[in-house]
């Protein structure tokens, strides 16, 4: 069966990691539910395309055999940074 490729996220929070998939939202709050409490962390920008990387498990699509992917947490992508630039 087909699945299709999952949106790519456009923020993540600063304390949780939690994706966010609406430029409306970066720069607030997270509120992602943590133990009973709302996150404290902030969604920051990440629309560099440089930072994502499509999981190569399930090919962004977020499951696998049938199965939310447990590698990228069934969102189908890897926030990746980009290595520093060593300064000379």
């Amino acid at each position: 069966m087909y699945e299709p490729k999952k949106q790519q996220p456009v923020a993540v929070c600063t304390e949780c990691g939690a994706f966010g998939y609406t430029m409306r939202y970066i720069g607030e709050r997270c509120g992602k539910p943590q133990g009973g409490n709302r996150c404290a962390g902030v969604r920051g920008r990440a629309t560099d395309w440089s930072n994502w990387k499509e999981c190569p498990k399930c090919a962004a699509t977020g499951r696998y055999e049938g199965d939310e992917c447990s590698m990228c947490f069934k969102s189908g992508w890897l926030y990746i940074r980009p290595a520093v630039q060593p300064v000379s």
